[in-house]
């Protein structure tokens, strides 16, 4: 009985950690002229843009550089689909010479399949063996419709399109940028033969089993590479199937590695430098933009009170010219503008959350939901009062506990687990603008006839 054997690379959540990037692609490239028949995918969150070349070419950049690596397909992340425009978005993958395969997400208004994407693929292996290859993202229904996108459900998704899948391959392979628990629940549930992980930033170093679906995962910023091993017998049965992951820390080094690493890095610096925004007359210090920060937000949603914490300003801004480097620099952030409605016992109940964990707060050093600073920092709100009696003052009026009042906020504080009354609220999210680009705006307008 004849056989094949067929590797399957796989890189996840970059988040544009180009300082591995030069040995990944050499490893990638070594494997791909090593093996006799191999397959490359990139499973989501490649870009972010936290790093200045990212933020520069919108991703574009990155792009370029995984067409250096022969990807054969790739899947989006919520750092591709959330933190781009919807303009950008459709540009992002224009210069790609591998698929991006999309399965759950269409395109207002006619829910059409992203002209950048395509649901699936087939690859025929040398012996004529059928492989499909479909992506999926995680469906963030509350945010992405307000970026011209319909997300749909994993579940829903599969049920629809893994039986005609089943029809037309041999093998069916699912780029999950899901998350582990998710992975795992669709291992159990559905008979797909391997998937492979990302956005939950998993290492699997020998992959992991569950119920005849092979998981793997490479774990989180280029810090490792997948190997997947494929058996497949003359009559289209996966015979056996094995994942390992190579630590990027084992490849060699180049001497050219330093100068491509850093070329990157002052590229996007110089490309933001060009971007001037406004002149200031005087130097404003991180503690000061938060304050800035405050009344800008209320300016955007004209409404009288807003509220956020010290820790998104990071450096402080020098008199003189700001450009758009020195703005990424003090809030690298993937954060939008969020106005949210809460009932005045429910601003009693914000102040008592707050009470109980300001001071741990405001030196809790973290990452995650967008935030891409050093610690959380001290809540600071603008237009909302506590006097020393306990009592609450919204616009100088003492806040009514059944009435409903507005505040201007930033949607980080939605998806961390610190504000249920917050999480509970109902909200509106401007997800087409970054924090820095809102105050970019403020600070353009607020000096504009320096």
């Amino acid at each position: 009985m004849g056989t094949e054997t067929i590797h399957l690379l796989h890189t996840n959540d970059m988040h544009s950690h180009f300082e591995n990037w030069p040995r990944i692609r050499r490893f990638l490239l070594e494997k791909q002229k090593t093996y006799t028949q191999s397959y490359t995918f990139d499973i989501g969150d490649a870009i972010d843009r936290l790093n200045p070349y990212t933020d520069a070419t919108m991703g574009q950049g990155n792009v370029q550089l995984m067409n250096e690596g022969h990807y054969d397909g790739v899947t989006i992340g919520n750092n591709e689909g959330l933190v781009l425009s919807h303009e950008a978005m459709n540009h992002l993958y224009d210069a790609a010479n591998f698929d991006v395969l999309l399965s759950n997400l269409k395109e207002f208004p006619d829910k059409t399949q992203p002209n950048w994407a395509k649901k699936y693929k087939i690859i025929t292996t040398h012996l004529g063996h059928k492989i499909a290859v479909l992506g999926l993202t995680a469906p963030y229904k509350l945010t992405y419709p307000a970026l011209g996108w319909e997300p749909y459900d994993v579940d829903d998704t599969l049920d629809k399109l893994l039986p005609v899948l089943r029809q037309k391959a041999d093998v069916v392979v699912l780029l999950s940028h899901l998350g582990l628990p998710t992975d795992e629940h669709l291992g159990k549930k559905y008979d797909i033969d391997i998937i492979i992980g990302a956005h939950t930033h998993h290492l699997l170093e020998h992959g992991k089993m569950v119920e005849g679906t092979l998981l793997a995962a490479a774990g989180r910023y280029g810090e490792h590479v997948g190997d997947i091993s494929l058996v497949i017998s003359d009559d289209g049965r996966v015979l056996s199937k094995e994942a390992i992951t190579t630590p990027t820390y084992e490849m060699a080094e180049n001497d050219e590695d330093y100068n491509l690493i850093h070329g990157l890095l002052k590229s996007g610096q110089t490309l933001l430098e060009s971007r001037l925004v406004t002149r200031l007359p005087r130097d404003i210090t991180s503690d000061e933009q938060s304050y800035d920060a405050l009344r800008a937000l209320k300016q955007y949603f004209d409404v009288p009170a807003a509220m956020l914490s010290t820790g998104m300003f990071v450096e402080e801004l020098p008199k003189g010219e700001l450009n758009q480097y020195e703005l990424l620099e003090s809030m690298p952030h993937a954060i939008n503008p969020m106005v949210m409605t809460l009932k005045g016992q429910d601003i009693v109940d914000l102040f008592e959350e707050l009470d109980r964990q300001q001071e741990w707060l405001s030196t809790l050093a973290m990452k995650g939901s967008g935030f891409r600073g050093k610690i959380f920092g001290y809540m600071r709100f603008d237009g909302i009062d506590r006097h020393q009696n306990g009592q609450i003052f919204y616009q100088g009026k003492m806040i009514q506990r059944h009435q409903d009042y507005q505040i201007a906020t930033l949607d980080h504080y939605k998806w961390v687990p610190f504000f249920p009354v917050i999480q509970k609220a109902p909200v509106t999210i401007q997800l087409h603008i970054l924090l820095r680009e809102l105050m970019a705006q403020y600070y353009k307008k607020k000096y504009s006839n320096t």
